[in-house]
């Protein structure tokens, strides 16, 4: 793995990456306020076949913050990740979000349909709870991470990934200090708030859901869930994957809202079996073309 901080239209814009960059890309996307470390896991694990990029989204990890005026943080976070697109000049490429990171990998979709050819979306209140649902989902992530940004810690940050977990050995430790740092930044808090206000702001945001446009996600999607997920209702993933013309769901048991690291090695296993013959196919036809 390495890391590299990406210029995106004067956006200091961190990123982990491994791979080679002749590979088919997966763009992966942390939850809100998180950073791009959740993918600790994972990021070299699915390198031998694919060009990974985890970025700290726009205001979050040591990504500068966008000034969003108070409204939704949709729109610039969507703009900012296809200007990355751009600058790392990815053609066709997956989306794979968390959390809230899956509602934008499916924004993403919608604003790039020609380029983003697969979806994944893991444990998202913010794809698929309908309002009441996901009001009470978003001040339980205020209720947990609003202490700690205001005074950051190591401790806090394990504390709450704990919150998150199944199990809380689960928690990958390695992250922590990283975490408890960017939280630190003292622009961090104001971000953060500002923009959880916005996602808060259920009428301002409608535009920006997903759950009534579930028909409309036509591309190979792949939606991973914990069962004891304690932010995203199993059932409503069940329900959205009906309506979605070419979904799978892909369940993991005694797992809480972190699949990807709670379950490392199945996870990564079920991500290439999803994916399947397409880093094969793009290599040949960049190969082809170079």
């Amino acid at each position: 793995m390495r890391v590299r901080f990406v210029d995106v239209d004067g956006i200091r814009t961190r990123c982990l990456m491994a791979g080679s960059e002749r590979s088919y890309p997966i763009l992966l996307l942390h939850g809100y306020g998180g950073t791009a470390d959740v993918w600790v896991r994972n990021i070299d694990a699915l390198a031998d076949e694919f060009f990974v990029v985890a970025p700290d989204m726009v205001g979050s990890g040591f990504t500068s913050p966008a000034d969003v005026r108070g409204g939704p943080p949709q729109p610039a976070a969507v703009a900012h990740l296809r200007k990355l697109a751009d600058k790392l000049d990815f053609g066709r490429f997956c989306a794979m979000g968390t959390s809230y990171g899956s509602l934008i990998a499916a924004l993403l979709y919608f604003d790039l349909p020609d380029r983003v050819d697969r979806l994944v979306i893991n444990g998202s209140g913010t794809c698929f709870n309908d309002d009441e649902q996901l009001v009470a989902g978003l001040a339980k992530v205020r209720e947990n991470f609003g202490p700690l940004l205001a005074a950051p810690s190591v401790e806090g940050c394990r504390n709450s990934m704990i919150k998150q977990c199944f199990d809380p050995a689960a928690v990958p430790e390695e992250i922590l200090l990283t975490m408890a740092t960017a939280y630190a930044q003292p622009w961090m808090k104001g971000a953060w708030e500002r923009g959880l206000n916005g996602l808060l702001d259920v009428r301002a945001s409608r535009p920006y859901r997903i759950l009534d446009r579930l028909e409309s996600l036509d591309v190979d999607t792949l939606v991973v869930w914990g069962r004891e997920d304690p932010g995203a209702v199993y059932e409503s993933a069940v329900a959205a994957v009906k309506r979605m013309p070419r979904a799978e769901l892909v369940t993991f048991e005694k797992c809480g809202h972190k699949p990807m690291f709670e379950h490392a090695q199945r996870f990564n296993a079920v991500i290439r079996a999803f994916l399947g013959g397409v880093a094969g196919a793009t290599a040949s036809v960049r190969a082809a073309v170079s």
